[in-house]
């Protein structure tokens, strides 16, 4: 890939709801620690139901008032009947609708998920020429083709290769002129709905669907994943020897892609520790117990409106009886 220089400026976008307004606030600081450039950096936060005060919570984080974050609205009912799971929460589509938030001025974006470390500076992924693919992204580590077992389920009904790579989107630099000119969304969409029995990861399942052969590969050192950490050596890896020992030891970014993220006791990631290096512990002290009372609260809500519906079903089965 060739690289460019000239594009002014560099636009970053994030999303989150309200569960990750912490790591949201970790993951833009390490950007801005990190970021070198003559060019200015836009960042836009694509909020889905992030609280006045965690809001607050995040520009303070960011210690910069060079870097001012712009709000972006979603409109949720794009997503009703979009599958989601205990893990997996409708912001996790929002990144689907930057090209529409976005102004029409911008043509390329960057997107990063709210579960990353960004140790390198951006500039460096921004300059990468996006050509005509709709995407750039990093080959999944954790499923590495569409016919790995995490990898499409139903990628020979849609007649893709099976070497074809698949790729992780927790990282993505996006061609929003070409995804407004072919109305990728609503083919992402179209096909969310009608795949609904195949789809297992979301909308990445669907983007790899609709975007086969038609995005261009990142260099893995921007989407280290934990899957990574599984081999003991090189040899045991998909990588050369000079590869491997780049993503273990300096990647541009570390993204924290299972279950087990680095805010969760049960996580054992060596760069665990990373994550709480950009985060002022006087700003987000509190968090760990406000999530706590929160999730104890609608685990509460959740039961009581199961209760709710049990009664309201038995009345009715007694007053047809």
């Amino acid at each position: 890939m060739t690289i460019l220089s000239n594009e002014k400026p560099i636009v970053l976008v994030c999303a989150a709801d309200d569960n990750y307004s912490m790591p949201i606030a970790s993951a833009t600081r390490s950007v801005i620690a990190n970021f070198q450039s003559e060019h200015k950096l836009v960042l836009y936060i694509i909020d889905g139901g992030i609280s006045q005060l965690n809001k607050h919570r995040i520009i303070k984080n960011l210690k910069s008032e060079q870097v001012s974050i712009n709000w972006l609205k979603p409109r949720k009912q794009h997503f009703k009947n979009a599958q989601t799971s205990s893990t997996i929460t409708t912001a996790a589509y929002y990144r689907l609708l930057i090209p529409q938030l976005l102004p029409k001025q911008f043509n390329k974006a960057i997107y990063i998920d709210s579960d990353v470390i960004v140790k390198g500076n951006i500039e460096g992924l921004w300059n990468i020429d996006i050509g005509e693919y709709y995407l750039l992204a990093a080959q999944d580590m954790g499923a590495p083709y569409v016919s790995s077992p995490r990898g499409l389920i139903n990628y020979q009904e849609l007649g893709i290769p099976p070497e074809s790579k698949y790729f992780n989107s927790g990282v993505l630099v996006m061609n929003l002129k070409k995804w407004r000119e072919d109305k990728i969304f609503e083919k992402v969409m179209e096909y969310l709905t009608i795949n609904k029995q195949y789809v297992r990861w979301h909308d990445q399942d669907a983007l790899n669907a609709i975007l086969a052969g038609k995005w261009g590969e990142l260099e893995p050192r921007w989407n280290q994943m934990p899957y990574l950490f599984q081999d003991s050596s090189w040899q045991d890896s998909p990588f050369t020897e000079d590869v491997f020992n780049q993503l273990i030891n300096n990647p541009e970014i570390i993204h924290f892609s299972t279950g087990d993220k680095p805010w969760h006791n049960s996580c054992n990631h060596p760069d665990k520790d990373l994550f709480f290096q950009y985060l002022d512990n006087s700003i987000w002290s509190n968090w760990p117990a406000e999530q706590a009372v929160k999730k104890e609260r609608q685990r509460r809500m959740a039961f009581l409106h199961n209760i709710y519906h049990m009664v309201k079903q038995r009345i009715k089965s007694l007053l047809k009886a």
